[in-house]
This record gives C-alpha cells, structure tokens and sequence, in this order.
C-alpha cells in the first residue's frame, strides 16, 4: 500500500512538471534541473515506453482470460440453393426421385461455463499478478532510468567544474610563467627555472586534455539516458544527506518488502502458483450449460422445415493414458519453484546492491572530509610560502609548485564532493526510493547556484 501511494504522487509530479517543462520550453534558453531532466527521460526514454507497452499487453491478457467468466453467444446463416437426391425425396417425387429447393437455416446458442475445476479461477489471478508484476517492473525500470540521468547528470556538473578550477590555474600559471621569464631575462633566475614552469604548465594541459576527454563521455551518456543534450547550464541539486542516513538494517528490511524489483518477482511467482494450481484444474471434469435453437427452411420433397431447441448440460472429461496431464503438473510445480527461488535471489542482491551503496557512500564522506583539511591546509601553506617569497626566502618557481599543490588539492575536493551527491543518490537508488525523491522535490528557486561551461 505504501509503494502504490508513493506511485500515484510520482504520476502526479510527472503530470505536474510535464506542464511546468512545456511552459518552460517557451524560452531557448534556461537553466535545466536536475527534476527536469528525470522528467524528460522518464516520458521519452525507450526502455520506459516499452515496458509501458508490455504492461498494456498485460492488462489486455488479463482482461481476455477473465472473459471466460461470461457466457459466450454464437450464431451462424446459410441461405442458397440445393439439390437433393435421397430417400425422403425418392419417396415423395415419383418422377425422378430428386428435387431442387431454395434452402435456409440458422441457428444461435449460448453457453456458459459452470464448472471447470477452478481453472478460469486461478488463470485469471495468474493474469492478474502478471499484469502487477508489469507495473513494478515499470516502476523498476523507471528508477534505473532515472539513476542512469542522475549519474551523468552529476558527472557533468563535476567535469564542468574540474574544468574551471584548470582555466583558473592556467590563468595563474600563465601569470607565473610570464615573472620567471622576465627574471630569467633579467638575469635573475637561470633557464632551468623556466624549463620547470614549463613543465608544471604542461602537466595541468595533460590534466585538462584528460577531463574533457571523460565530460565528452558523460555528456554521451547523458544523451543516452536522457534523449537530448545537456544544456550549457545546468543546477547543482540538493544534497540528500538527511535521507540517506538511515539505520541499514531497517533499510534492507523494508527494501526487501517493498523494492519494485522485489514486488515484480514476487507477483511472478504468485502468478506461477496460479498457473500450477489451474494445470491441476485440468484433471475435474468441465461442466457447461447451453441454450440453443435451430430451424431450416426447405421444400418438403427434400425434408421440409426442421426446429430443434434445446437446454442442456454438457459434461466433458478427458485423460491421457501417457501420464500428459501429471508431467504438465509437475512442470508448472517445477516453474512455481524456479519463480520462488528467483525472489529470494533477487532479495539478496537488493541486499547487496543496498551494501555497496552505503560503503561507497561512506568512502566518498571520509574522502571529502579529508580533502576539504587538504584543502585548508593547503592554503595556510600557500599563505605561508607568499610571505617567505616576500622575505625572499624562497625563489618564485617554488612558490608555482605550491600554487599547484593547492590546485590539485581543490580539484580533489571538487571532485569528492559531486562524487559524494552522487553516492547519496546512489544510496535512494538501491533503496527504490530515487525516482520519488526527485520528482517529489520542490522546483527551483531563482538565484540558485548554476554551473556555467
């Protein structure tokens, strides 16, 4: 219960923001969030509206076995010409002993199923349970859709941003080279100073050529999950800290209750119980009643009119000697128990899954908490190393080197705080919780902060 109201609000959002995104479309330009992107990938994505085409396929299965509740009418016509030659007309027709007449006859009947051993019974739950299980697929394949989006999503924010940092330090760098220069000129400084701040330049090229080769990727990636391409600005999301910090016990235990994955199998195996249960159905007699009424038309040479009404009951009943009967049992038993064991499988890699999740969580904390000291420390060095190039302590190329130092300090720091957001998203995601969170988020105010390429 809780799951299908969590989806009929995530129906909502999507309703609400697909207004919301066609209003916003007015303009060429604008800041696309991260709520927006999901959006647009979970109306336009392939995977999402093929399984939504299967479940419709379901729901019309399932509509057709439990058809076979009602009772079913047919009827049939046929109206011509006849010739005849048999013993009514050789009796009758003393000439030649055949005759020609015109010729009509119809017929209609209705017949309903009274008993079948429960076999309409337990296939139309079976259709039923296959047509949920659909849905919970869809919500599954909605949620990986919808992680795919975030993780390129952030990737890009996290490039984009690596990519600033390195304008920035070839901006300083540049500024640096230009002062060993002019004091090489001078006479202040020898060539291999210069050779030096060369070389550091070359490694920060090396280093920007790397990230832009990986953001052409992600913006790859982001195309795939999300069906366009990244617009040049696009909002940093919240952090999702608060929700992610759980107990994880308590987390796995309820995953394992209520992940669509889990729900999906669940329902398959179910369905697999019905299947088997209607197999043994098969082995009770089937119990049918019918009304029906027939009248034909002719010449009384040839048989004349004929009426037949009747209200019966039909009772069928048929066994193979060869045993088909119980090996199609034993099959659907055999399935029945596949299915089952495919729950509990699936359980545990929802486990699993839950686990990595919350340990490369916990990395990328720690790893950002120690680069953020990094960071700091590196600035009191840096502070300190101006003042000792003040006080002519140390040359300028030193003082490059420690600019860098606290470059690549800021860059690992940029780098393991969008690789944090993304471990926390992550984390919703093994849960089955992603797709809700997101489109349940409020939309953006102005001013937010936004990354620029």
């Amino acid at each position: 219960m809780r799951l299908r109201e969590k989806t009929i609000k995530a129906h909502f959002y999507i309703f609400l923001y697909s207004l919301l995104f066609m209003m916003a479309g007015i303009t060429s330009v604008y800041a696309q969030s991260l709520h927006e992107a999901v959006l647009y990938a979970l109306e336009n994505h392939p995977k999402v509206e093929g399984i939504r085409a299967s479940r419709e396929a379901a729901r019309y299965e399932s509509k057709a076995v439990r058809s076979h509740y009602f009772p079913e009418l047919s009827a049939s016509l046929t109206a011509g010409r006849v010739y005849q030659d048999n013993a009514t007309s050789r009796g009758l027709n003393v000439t030649r002993g055949s005759a020609y007449s015109g010729y009509g006859d119809g017929s209609i009947a209705l017949r309903q199923m009274l008993y079948d051993g429960m076999e309409t019974s337990h296939k139309t739950d079976a259709s039923q349970l296959r047509e949920q299980s659909r849905y919970f697929s869809m919500l599954d394949m909605q949620g990986q859709v919808t992680y795919q989006v975030v993780q390129s999503y952030i990737e890009i924010l996290r490039l984009r941003s690596a990519l600033q940092l390195i304008d920035k330090q070839n901006e300083d760098l540049a500024c640096y080279q230009d002062r060993v220069k002019e004091m090489v000129e001078k006479g202040m400084s020898d060539e291999a100073e210069l050779q030096q701040a060369y070389d550091v330049a070359m490694v920060i090229d090396s280093l920007r050529a790397d990230y832009e080769g990986r953001l052409i990727v992600a913006e790859a990636g982001y195309v795939q999950a999300v069906g366009k391409s990244a617009p040049d600005e696009i909002i940093i999301p919240d952090s999702v800290q608060d929700l992610v910090e759980k107990d994880l016990d308590e987390v796995i235990a309820q995953a394992k209750a209520d992940h669509p994955l889990v729900r999906a199998s669940y329902m398959q195996s179910r369905a697999a119980g019905h299947d088997m249960k209607a197999e043994e159905g098969g082995l009770h007699p089937d119990l049918t009643g019918e009304l029906s009424h027939y009248k034909a038309d002719k010449k009384d040479v040839v048989g004349g009119e004929s009426q037949d009404s009747r209200a019966v009951l039909k009772m069928n009943w048929s066994f193979s000697t060869g045993g088909k009967e119980i090996s199609s049992i034993k099959r659907k038993r055999s399935e029945y128990l596949e299915a089952t064991y495919k729950t509990k499988e699936i359980k545990r890699k929802v486990e699993m899954e839950i686990r990595e999740a919350y340990a490369r969580y916990l990395t990328f904390w720690r790893k950002s908490e120690l680069s953020v000291k990094r960071v700091e420390l590196n600035q009191k060095l840096m502070s300190t190393y101006k003042s000792q190039f003040e006080g002519s302590r140390i040359n300028l190329l030193a003082l490059m080197r420690a600019q860098s130092q606290l470059f690549k300090a800021e860059l690992e720091n940029s780098d393991n705080s969008f690789n944090l957001l993304s471990a926390q998203y992550g984390v919703l995601s093994a849960r089955g919780d992603l797709m809700d969170v997101i489109l349940a988020s409020t939309l953006p105010a102005a001013g937010e902060q936004k990354m620029r390429e």
